[in-house]
């Protein structure tokens, strides 16, 4: 017997404090041979695989052989978490369809110790947006958006052990039209399929303000006034679109330069100053904040490009992949939810690849069985094995 597990966490869900959270799920089903009560089953078992996806899930593939033939296959999937209480919500049948609402109490139990194979996540960061553009008069730091995530981008490649950066600091993602579904802060897939990235990373300045301060002896300054940074970073799952943690930081330091001074944000007096070093420590601690996030979650790929048993997938030596890793494949499906948005689940196969040729930012790969092409489709998920 061939036991294989793969964890499949959208939105893996530790915390080092116990904790709970209501999720809502739908699920359909087709109603055959008036068998009203299957389909409800059926129905059901999809939601709760809905909420299982969203509140952080495992896959376990087991198949079983004899005499070289496969006389068994079983493929489910477990929660990491614990559901408290499950309650059905609302049930409609409609041409020959039944359609069922859950909500789920999920909690959270102690923050494991992952001990998986160490591999990186692309992790896209655009030009930072700014609260009050205001506020860059001060100084004149101009380009200052451009700089903070070149910084951060810079940060995170020296010093992260769960992901690299994919920089785009002159391109400004503007959040309002990009959103999809505002309510659940959900982002739209394709910005990380033209980027080839896993996450999405959105720095928002929400404060640089200076302090008011006394003004001495011909205008200047007795003391350095205080200037603020609140930065806020939310990571978005490159996949579901789905906001998985935001954090807000906040610090200040003393602004040592003169009144009407002009200090470029992208040169060494600034980053050399009280002000930038403080910035540089709130984005360090920011880097190792995100570690502990994508420490517990498999570094899920996708297959950008399909021809006969050879696929191409967006992973590559950046990411840690080597020539001989063997990857699981599983179907994505996206279903339609009640305010006709795509969400993405997971479906069955037995697919596996076998990587035989690498490049910094992909790799090709083979299929080991001819019948697991039949299903598989370009931006099916890959989970290495």
């Amino acid at each position: 017997m061939n036991r294989l597990t793969i964890s499949l966490l959208l939105l893996g869900l530790t915390h080092l404090n116990v904790s709970a959270q209501w999720i809502e799920a739908h699920g359909e089903a087709n109603v055959l041979n008036n068998n009203v009560n299957q389909a409800r089953e059926e129905a059901i078992q999809q939601a709760l695989s809905v909420i299982t996806l969203q509140s952080g899930g495992q896959f376990t593939s087991m198949q079983q052989t004899q005499n070289g033939q496969l006389v068994q296959s079983q493929f489910s999937m477990s929660n990491q978490a614990n559901i408290a209480r499950v309650e059905l919500l609302s049930e409609r049948i409609e041409n020959q369809q039944i359609t069922v609402t859950l909500r789920a109490d999920v909690i959270d139990g102690a923050e494991q110790q992952c001990q998986m194979e160490p591999l990186k996540a692309a992790i896209l960061v655009p030009q930072a947006s700014i609260a009050d553009r205001a506020q860059l008069r001060y100084g004149n730091i101009g380009h200052f958006e451009q700089a903070l995530s070149e910084r951060l981008g810079n940060i995170i490649q020296q010093r992260s052990n769960a992901s690299l950066a994919n920089v785009h600091a002159n391109e400004r993602l503007d959040v309002e039209q990009s959103l999809v579904d505002v309510r659940g802060y959900r982002l739209p897939s394709w910005l990380s399929d033209i980027t080839d990235s896993q996450y999405i990373l959105l720095p928002a300045i929400v404060d640089i303000s200076t302090d008011p301060v006394e003004g001495g002896l011909l205008g200047l300054w007795n003391n350095y006034p205080q200037r603020q940074f609140h930065l806020k970073l939310s990571l978005y799952h490159g996949i579901s679109g789905e906001q998985i943690w935001s954090e807000l930081y906040h610090s200040s330091a003393p602004w040592e330069f003169e009144r009407q001074a002009t200090v470029p944000a992208n040169s060494a007096r600034f980053w050399h100053s009280s002000y930038g070093q403080h910035i540089d420590a709130v984005l360090a601690q920011a880097s190792a904040d995100i570690d502990k996030v994508l420490n517990c979650r498999p570094l899920l790929g996708q297959i950008v490009s399909k021809q006969d048993r050879r696929v191409i997938i967006n992973l590559g030596r950046n990411n840690g992949i080597k020539v001989g890793d063997r990857f699981q494949i599983v179907l994505q499906q996206n279903l339609p939810d009640r305010l006709d948005n795509m969400r993405p689940i997971a479906g069955e196969t037995r697919a596996t690849v076998t990587i035989d040729q690498v490049t910094q930012q992909s790799a090709t790969a083979l299929l080991e069985s001819q019948n697991g092409t039949l299903n598989l489709q370009v931006n099916d998920i890959a989970i290495k094995m």
